[in-house]
Parts: structure tokens; sequence; C-alpha cells
């Protein structure tokens, strides 16, 4: 018999793990989405002080308690939750709501919930799609290299559960004051992705930033304003073009892009492939080839992007085609070769990341120049996808994982002082 998972106080770990717990072995129901709702139903009880999470004098109005809590959320944070409601038996929910009383979620920081968010996430099937959520060390050393300012707009076009979104934040943060953190989640950071359960748990990490949800928003990326979709989503008409012009006065493209879009899958729809340049002529192509060109298109000009790849798009011969026409694009600015075990357990897939900047219409391009590359030893994780960590806990995943990405970072920021690009 497996042994039960302790629920210690304070530990918000344990609390995730005895959770999934309570909600696989009796309820029946979808374990994210039910556990998801009680966080949101806490951390509303939280924020506007309503003390109605607790366990009432029955389980019947425990779980009146709790639904009211979920109706309340829904209208203040909508398109959070998918239904205001627990499916849980009130029996069920009563035992839910006892084990997660004993601890405050609004205390705890976005990288505690980001790694819970991930790992539930992680259980839906992700990988399937090709679309493997970024270890959050390699997310980390995109936003050091890239260094986004309280003033730029940022955008993840592929955004899943938010990762980028957040730590391009948490990197701003101490730039603000606290009257300026709601204004500048809400006026510049954007994510958008088709995937519903995803774009839920990256509206929740904005709320716990500083409310900034209203901008991750579920549509296709890779839809363009001339094509028309033939997907359902939420307003199969929207592009990201048309939310930009309705909340983002004078807006000329995004000031900064970090993005790792999905590596699987082929897009094989004429009415999208015909809107491409480096589709043009093919009847099918990867969807991740597609998002190079849609982010160099949603990027202002001198703007900066980073964005995960497979490995075959930097050196493949059959995509010699999409470098060609890239550097004709942008400056790139370097090139990082990321371990094998980087994608583990989900993949063995290897990726690199690749930085550039946007080129500017006044100016020409000069017709050589210098680009940084650099391939990491240490990718923090071991042959099986665990974390290999410091012997020491220093802090944030960034401090206690065992990686040289922080290496990679400084001689990035040495190469761009000495090459003067102003980064």
């Amino acid at each position: 018999m497996a042994k039960r998972h302790e629920n210690k106080a304070g530990s918000l770990e344990s609390l995730f793990i005895r959770l999934e717990e309570l909600v696989l072995a009796n309820s029946g129901e979808d374990e994210f989405d039910e556990v998801f709702k009680l966080l949101i139903a806490k951390l509303f009880d939280e924020r506007f002080g309503k003390g109605r999470f607790s366990t009432q004098l029955s389980e019947a109005s425990t779980a009146q308690s709790i639904n009211e809590l979920l109706r309340l959320a829904n209208r203040e944070w909508p398109g959070v939750i998918d239904e205001p409601i627990s499916k849980l038996t009130n029996e069920h929910l009563a035992v839910c709501v006892d084990a997660m009383s004993r601890h405050c979620i609004g205390n705890e920081s976005l990288e505690v919930m980001d790694s819970f968010f991930e790992f539930m996430v992680s259980k839906s099937a992700k990988g399937a799609k090709g679309q493997y959520f970024t270890p959050r060390h390699v997310v980390e050393l995109c936003v050091r290299m890239l260094k986004p300012k309280h003033n730029e707009t940022v955008l993840d076009p592929a955004c899943g559960s938010g990762g980028f979104l957040v730590h391009a934040f948490n990197y701003i943060r101490p730039k603000l004051n606290d009257k300026s953190v709601g204004k500048y989640c809400s006026e510049k950071l954007w994510g958008f992705d088709l995937d519903a359960r995803a774009v839920r748990v990256a509206k929740a990490l904005m709320i716990l930033a500083g409310d900034g949800s209203a901008n991750v928003i579920r549509l296709n990326s890779l839809m363009q304003p001339s094509a028309p979709s033939l997907i359902k989503v939420e307003d199969s008409s929207l592009t990201i073009e048309d939310i930009c012009r309705a909340r983002i006065k004078k807006h000329h493209g995004f000031d900064v892009i970090l993005t790792n879009p999905p590596f699987a899958g082929e897009v094989r729809e004429r009415h999208i492939l015909e809107g491409y340049s480096v589709a043009r002529g093919k009847a099918r192509i990867e969807r991740d080839v597609l998002f190079v060109e849609r982010c160099l298109a949603l990027l202002r000009e001198g703007g900066r992007m980073a964005m995960v790849l497979p490995h075959n798009k930097f050196g493949g011969e059959s995509f010699t085609f999409l470098r060609s026409w890239l550097l004709g694009k942008a400056r790139i600015l370097a090139v990082v070769g990321l371990g094998r075990n980087t994608f583990l357990p989900h993949t063995h897939q290897k990726a690199s990341i690749l930085f550039l900047q946007k080129n500017r219409k006044a100016t020409k391009p000069p017709a050589e120049y210098n680009i940084f590359f650099s391939i990491s030893e240490r990718d923090g994780k071991n042959s099986k996808g665990q974390f290999v960590f410091h012997e020491k806990s220093l802090g944030s995943l960034w401090d206690t994982v065992d990686h040289d990405l922080n290496d990679i970072a400084v001689e990035f920021e040495a190469f761009c002082n000495k090459e003067g690009l102003g980064i």
C-alpha cells in the first residue's frame, strides 16, 4: 500500500502532493481543474479578506461557501477558471478545504506557484503536442541576456503557462514601486496561446504578479490579419494585431519577444501557409518555422527576440532556406546550445536558443558582424530529467540548480559591450 503523503503546515509542496492524492483517490474528476479551482478560491479569499475558505458547520455549508468564492473570483478574474463551481462531492470538498486552509497561498513566491502549475499542466499530456515547458533556469537565461526595460513591451506568442512573462516581471519588479506594478503588468506584458488550460494558468500567475491577467489571451498566434481562422477559439476571427490595435496606443510592434514555440507538428492549412514567405511553394511546414517569421513580424524595428528552437533549425541542411531568410531580416546576436537533458523527461530533443535584433529599415545592417556562440555543458538535469542541485540551497531555481548558464549570460554581456550593441 502506498504511503499517504503528510501535509505539513507551511510547506506548499506537501500541500500540492496531498491535494493531488485526495482528488485522484476519491473524486473521479479531473485533478488539475479541481485543484486549480481550490487554489483560485483560496487566493481570492486571501486577496479580498472574505474569510470563507474554511470548513463550516456542515459539509454542505462548506461547499456552499467555496462555490460562492468561485463565483466571486470568476466575476473579478474572468477567464481564469472554466466554470465557477466545484465538481467534488460535499464530503470530498470539505476534506480538501481542511487540508488547504492551513496554508497561505498569497505569501508564496511566483516561482513556487509557477513550479506547481507547470507540474500540474505537464500531467495533462502536453508533450503529445510538442509543447514542452521551458525549464525555468533556461527562461531566466533568456531574460537576463535580453534585459527587458520597465518601459518596454514584452510578448510571448506561445506563452503556455506564462513562464517567460513571470520571469520578465521578476526581472523588472525591483525597478517598480508598489503603485506601478499593476500598470506594468496590464500594459507591458502580453501572452497568447491556443491551449485553454495553459492560458488559465498564465492568467492566474499574472494575477499573483500584479493582476495583469487581461493581457493573456487565447487565440491562434499563427493567424495573420489577412487569413480567416478555421480553428474555433473564443473569437476565431481575432489576431494579435486586432488585440494590439484595440488596447495599445500607437503600437508599432513589441520591444522584446521571449518564446518557446511548439516543437512538433506541421501546418498544412493553405489559408495559413499562403501568408508566410518561408512557406512559399510548400504544401506543409513545421509550426516552429512559421513562428520564426511570425515573431519577426510582431517585433518592432530594433526589437530583440529570444526563441528556443530544435537544433535542426540551426544546422539542418533542409532548413538552409530559413536561415538565409532570417539573415536578411535581423542581426543574429547569439546562439546558445542547450544540453541533451534540458527537456527531459518530456523529450530527448536537443535545442538551442536564438537571440536576434530586428533590422531597422532606415539603417543598413553591416555586411559582416560577429555572433556570440556558446554551448551549455552543465544543463542542470540528469539523464532522468531530474534537476541537479547544488549541495546548499541558495534561494531561487536559478541559484539552486547546478548549471553554467550564468557564465554564459556574463560572457554575452561582455560580448555586447565589446561590440557596442547597447543591450
